[in-house]
Formats: C-alpha cells, sequence, structure tokens
C-alpha cells in the first residue's frame, strides 16, 4: 500500500506542513510505503484556460502521476476565511484537467477516481481548521474520491508540536493515527486497479 502526505500550504512555518511531517512519521510506524510530498516542489502557475491551451506544465504531469500512482491520501489542509486556501484549489484544479490528446492524461478524473483520502487540518484557532475541511470534502467527491468518515482538526496548533516537530499531546497523536488507519483500512479493500 502506497499512501501519499502532502499539506495545502508552503509557508515556511506552516501548522499543517508541521502536521504532515507528524502524520508522514507516524504512518510509517504502519507497514505503508509513505510519500510525502512538498507543493512548493512543484512549478504550477495559476491555472489559466490559456496558459493551459499553449501546454500544461511539466510540473502537473509529474503531480498527476504522482497522485494516481498512490490509492490512498492524506491531506494537511490550511483554513483561509472558512475554507481551503488557493493554493490547494489550483493545485487540484491543474490535476484535474484533461491533457487534450495525450496518451495517459486526456481523462481529468484519473488522477483522483478512487482515491482514499483522509483529511487533516491544523490552526491556532479552537477549530483547528474544521470549517476547511467541511469545504474541501464536495470537492474531492465531486471528483470520484473517497473521503474518509474519520477526520481530525488540530486546534490551538501555536502550542501543539513540541521541539522536534512530534505532536506534543498523545491525545492530538491517537487522532491523526485514526485518520491514517481507517484511510489505509478502506483503500486495502477498496482494491480499485490502477489504470
Amino acid at each position: 500500500m502506497k499512501l501519499l502526505v502532502f499539506a495545502g500550504s508552503t509557508r515556511k512555518n506552516s501548522w499543517n506542513r508541521k502536521l504532515a511531517n507528524a502524520t508522514a512519521a507516524l504512518a510509517r510506524a504502519s507497514e505503508v510505503e509513505v510519500t510525502h510530498i512538498e507543493l512548493a516542489d512543484f512549478d504550477i502557475p495559476m491555472y489559466n484556460a490559456d496558459l493551459e491551451a499553449e501546454g500544461t506544465p511539466a510540473d502537473v504531469i509529474r503531480l498527476k502521476g504522482i497522485l494516481h500512482a498512490h490509492p490512498a491520501w492524506i491531506i494537511c489542509t490550511p483554513e483561509y476565511n472558512a475554507s481551503y486556501p488557493a493554493l490547494l484549489k489550483n493545485t487540484i484544479d491543474w490535476c484535474s484537467s484533461p491533457v487534450k490528446n495525450h496518451a495517459d492524461w486526456g481523462d481529468g478524473f484519473k488522477s483522483f477516481r478512487g482515491k482514499v483520502v483522509g483529511m487533516l487540518s491544523a490552526s491556532p484557532g479552537a477549530l483547528g481548521g474544521l470549517r476547511s475541511q467541511s469545504h474541501l470534502a464536495p470537492l474531492l467527491l465531486n471528483l470520484h474520491c473517497w473521503v474518509a468518515p474519520q477526520n481530525f482538526a488540530l486546534g490551538h496548533a501555536a502550542d501543539a508540536f513540541d521541539a522536534e516537530g512530534k505532536l506534543a499531546n498523545p491525545a492530538s497523536e491517537k487522532h491523526v493515527q485514526a485518520v491514517i488507519d481507517q484511510v489505509l483500512f478502506a483503500a486495502r479493500r477498496l482494491t480499485i486497479p490502477v489504470l
């Protein structure tokens, strides 16, 4: 089983990037192959159909392949104005857009269809970014993903990590592990072939 973990942020001190790091570390102890990516490592411009008509950027094609290769994902989403950030939406818009006359990526749903996705979020506020998840879930469902009902929103994120970047509260670690476990459980049983 291959699990993809990433955060919808590129900010240097992002709580969600810290949460993604902690999640990837926990998942590696679950007998699973973990790929942890940073969206900052992909040169993806703001989506524009005119720009796309000139050719889909190479890093979009690369990211489509990574998404497709992993049956299970965990996304750590920040909350901006009670929703998920533009970076995450832009990434999803590019990766779900069909590439005309491309042998592999003419189907816009190919990178998303049947993926089991767990949602996490972190925020300095008490709700922990939970409202961003409520907006992200319908988008993922529209792209034919299976959204795990188990989720976790890490509140008061400024105090949630120790000096090494690990979750400081065992209860928080337990909640994150529950999301990992459910995503892996579902992905192992759906056994949707990679086409």
